[in-house]
């Protein structure tokens, strides 16, 4: 056997060359080109995604204002028909100012209740605080009072706290207990 027919390969003619790398060439574009679209697609989608969740944030506030707009009606309601105290006093008028204030408190406790009732059905929760064990993530200490409760208990709530799907919207500001 001839050693020089070992080492042998075909020849491939310049034509053949030009012919792959043409093809090649023609396969590089067609990929860029599907990579292009894609990026645009993406891009197509990155944009509706966001335009979805500005409407769905629109969407959210709606049903809140919706939500919370009896509530304010009632209040403004409340304010119209607060009692009257000015005036000549005598025992009835005293009497009568006693009544339509206490039917008054009665409205706003009413008007109160129907706020509450409007942020439990948004998914609003109430952070207990009174007597519980002072939690940072919970509650933001603006006071310490002497008392014989353990040391760290909240003992009078400033400001109600509030969360949201189980994260802290405004911490309870409280006291808490220190030691005598």
């Amino acid at each position: 056997m001839d050693e020089q027919d070992d080492n042998s390969q075909p020849e491939i003619s310049i034509e053949e060359l030009q012919q792959q790398l043409s093809d090649s060439q023609a396969e590089a574009e067609k990929n860029l080109n599907g990579w292009k679209r894609s990026e645009a697609d993406f891009a197509n989608y990155q944009k509706r995604k966001e335009s979805e969740s500005k409407e769905l944030v629109e969407f959210a506030r709606e049903v809140t204002v919706a939500k919370l707009l009896p509530t304010l009606d009632s209040l403004e309601q409340a304010l119209k028909h607060a009692p009257d105290a000015s005036g000549q006093w005598t025992v009835d008028s005293g009497q009568k100012f006693q009544s339509d204030y206490q039917q008054w408190l009665s409205g706003i406790d009413g008007t109160v209740k129907q706020l509450d009732k409007a942020l439990e059905e948004l998914a609003v929760k109430k952070i207990e605080a009174l007597g519980k064990k002072f939690d940072p993530h919970f509650h933001e200490a603006v006071r310490e009072l002497e008392s014989t409760e353990p040391e760290g208990t909240v003992v009078e709530e400033y400001q109600t706290g509030f969360e949201l799907n189980g994260k802290v919207i405004r911490p309870s500001q409280v006291a808490i207990s220190k030691s005598n």
